[in-house]
């Protein structure tokens, strides 16, 4: 684990992008909740098994559930068992860096008064770890809340930022259905990132500044993330159940982004602050 807390190169040892998650976020998150798409696929993959079986051989039918029961009790008890691990090495690098974890903190949530912190009363916040990388103070952690009665969540970044930046939300495709499901988005056309992104809130010539040839050779070396700012407040939006060594990626190229955020639109910021205090 200690090769992970420097800035070390991709995590399966090429000299290219680091590789994602297998799954799209979205479908990652519902099959680890144990949501009904679960017993959807369950019965999507049991009636084609029960017809065959009906037609080649009547008496394969119950083995044949049976077998496709206990493929999906492994592919559970499997998902179970890399969560365990992903949750132990998480630990093992807030100890070697000094940081806090903690079940949950309800008063994070105050802090996110703009999309999509605030689109549920109900969301909450929990495996919640708090501490300091690069000079920035950092909080990080898991939301959850709910849209159209449809359980979603992510993993957020909540990184201290020195002077206010303007509205703004920007997302890859692949996590829209998670943090962005009731809104309507704006692509935004990038050059040099693997996946499109979208522009759910803000101005789009500013997300076009943001997104600069410098912060997108940053960020296509991680797996897609995206961010929701607004004032005092900057959070990345990332994938849930990443490992350790992917967490702490995102982790620089976040700071990173910070680091390369244009002038101009930390003026902005600024402009849009005093607009609404006057």
């Amino acid at each position: 684990m200690t090769a992970a807390l420097g800035r070390s190169g991709p995590a399966d040892g090429s000299s290219g992008r680091r590789r994602g998650p297998r799954l799209p976020p979205a479908i990652a998150w519902q099959v680890r909740q144990g949501s009904s798409l679960v017993y959807v696929l369950w019965f999507v993959v049991a009636i084609p098994l029960v017809i065959v079986g009906l037609l080649v051989e009547p008496r394969w039918v119950g083995w044949l559930v049976l077998a496709w029961f206990l493929v999906l009790v492994a592919l559970t008890a499997g998902s179970k068992i890399a969560e365990t691990r992903q949750r132990r090495a998480w630990t093992d690098v807030v100890r070697q860096l000094g940081w806090q974890l903690s079940a949950g903190d309800p008063a994070v949530l105050d802090r996110w008064p703009f999309p999509p912190f605030d689109a549920d009363p109900a969301a909450e916040v929990y495996d919640v770890t708090t501490g300091r990388h690069r000079g920035r103070e950092l909080i990080t952690g898991r939301f959850r809340h709910k849209v159209r009665r449809r359980q979603l969540g992510f993993d957020f970044l909540d990184l201290a930022v020195e002077r206010p930046l303007p509205p703004l939300q920007l997302l890859p495709s692949s996590l829209a259905p998670l943090a962005a499901a009731s809104l309507l988005p704006l692509p935004v056309a990038v050059d040099g990132l693997g996946e499109e992104y979208k522009l759910f809130n803000g101005r789009e010539d500013l997300a076009q500044e943001v997104l600069h040839p410098r912060a997108v050779e940053v960020l296509a070396q991680v797996p897609p993330f995206g961010f929701s700012c607004e004032g005092r407040r900057f959070v990345a939006i990332l994938p849930a159940y990443r490992d350790a060594d992917t967490a702490l990626a995102q982790l620089d190229a976040a700071c990173d982004l910070l680091d390369l955020m244009p002038e101009h639109v930390w003026q902005a910021g600024e402009q849009w602050v005093a607009a609404k205090s006057s």
